[in-house]
């Protein structure tokens, strides 16, 4: 019995102590509109009910805080800033509490129209990839394009600076046998100099959060299906989108039907002496062979060979010395050939140690009727150009063209 009644002494002495932080004081909401209103303040409320009593292991001890949204004047006319915060209390004792800082943690600007829908689809599809990202090559289906959320949390973090979110559904590729359908958030960012100045950067990337993420389905495919699927993705078709408008944008080549690799040689050889970048192009698009280009495309060059094609370009045309200043109209071409129907062809330059090469072989175009259409296509090909200080002083030496190119 003794040890039942000294339980209930030390409960009465835990409610008795607990009893007095209960009933302190706290700043009244009279009291903290006062405490936050300053010239350029318009409204101040409150984004609770009530406050909490928290203890700041910092400073060791007790503080109020409130949560309070403040509209203020900006520093730009017509614009209001949006502030949300806490109001923070320290405890002083004896049940009194003293202001002692306001906590912000965010800004907000008003007055200042959102972009419309049409502004932002125009400015983000000017990069996909960088919207997507990861996901761009990944996504094979768009089942609903990008679009404003239902709820797109507007929020403005400066005048030149807007945050939203966009719902996109798609299709993507999730491994080697899986497609998985989702529904899902982006959070899209926008940026720009000045509020009357176009948009001029965006940073994009799909939420994170449960709650912003469906999988309406989940279907499996066997590896082969996954394979040409990804023939279809953001990547891929928006590439050949592009390297479609860009071909088409070349001058349209009357390229004929050559006989020999010969032929076709000197075809390009003369564009390399005596045409521009734009027809050399447009010629080696419609000459090189399939293994050039990302398969399943007649348009899309692989990426080592869009590099290398500007190499030739700038080394060909744009350089301290060009390839018509170090090849003749007819140089002495010389020619290796192939047991399997192929050639190399050697074109050798003015100076020592330069000389381009191209290889030239039947090539598979495709089927017709069950039959293998082939035509005379470019396997390899190499454009050499010396731009070194001797080459160009041999060139100079020669006061008559046709002492160096005897054969023009």
């Amino acid at each position: 019995m003794a040890i039942k009644i000294f339980s209930m002494k030390k409960l009465l002495l835990l409610v008795f102590i607990s009893c007095p932080s209960m009933l302190l004081a706290q700043p009244s909401e009279a009291d903290i509109k006062k405490q936050l209103t300053n010239t350029g303040t318009k409204s101040i409320k409150f984004t609770k009910a009530t406050g909490t009593r928290q203890w700041n292991r910092d400073i060791g001890n007790w503080e109020y805080v409130r949560g309070v949204e403040v509209v203020r004047n900006s520093d730009y006319a017509g614009i209001d800033l949006v502030v949300l915060g806490d109001a923070v209390y320290q405890y002083t004792g004896a049940g009194g509490y003293s202001y002692w800082k306001f906590r912000t943690l965010s800004n907000q600007y008003l007055g200042i129209p959102n972009p419309t829908a049409n502004e932002i689809e125009s400015f983000i599809s000017k990069d996909w990839q960088k919207f997507y990202g990861y996901y761009y090559n990944n996504i094979h289906k768009l089942v609903a394009s990008p679009r404003i959320a239902d709820n797109p949390q507007w929020t403005w973090h400066s005048p030149n600076s807007v945050e939203f979110k966009m719902k996109v559904v798609f299709d993507h590729i999730v491994s080697n046998t899986d497609v998985q359908t989702l529904d899902a958030i982006w959070h899209v960012r926008l940026y720009r100099d000045d509020p009357k100045a176009a948009w001029k950067n965006m940073f994009a990337v799909k939420s994170e959060e449960a709650s912003e993420l469906n999988i309406i389905a989940t279907k499996k495919y066997t590896p082969s299906q996954i394979a040409d699927m990804r023939k279809q993705t953001l990547a891929y078709t928006m590439a050949e989108q592009q390297a479609k408008t860009n071909a088409s944008s070349l001058p349209q080549m009357n390229i004929p039907e050559f006989k020999s690799g010969e032929e076709l040689v000197k075809y390009l050889h003369n564009i390399l002496r005596n045409g521009d970048e734009q027809q050399f192009r447009g010629a080696m698009m419609k000459l090189m062979g399939p293994g050039f280009f990302i398969e399943g495309s007649s348009v899309q060059l692989r990426t080592d060979i869009e590099q290398a094609m500007k190499n030739v370009i700038l080394a060909a045309y744009h350089d301290k010395t060009t390839y018509k200043q170090l090849y003749c109209q007819n140089p002495p071409y010389r020619v290796e050939n192939w047991a399997d129907g192929r050639k190399s062809i050697y074109i050798p330059a003015v100076v020592n140690n330069c000389t381009s090469m191209f290889i030239v072989g039947p090539a598979n175009l495709g089927y017709v009727e069950g039959k293998m259409k082939t035509g005379l296509r470019i396997g390899e090909f190499q454009v050499y150009v010396r731009h070194d200080s001797d080459a160009i002083a041999y060139i100079n030496s020669f006061s008559d063209r046709n002492k160096i190119c005897k054969s023009d």
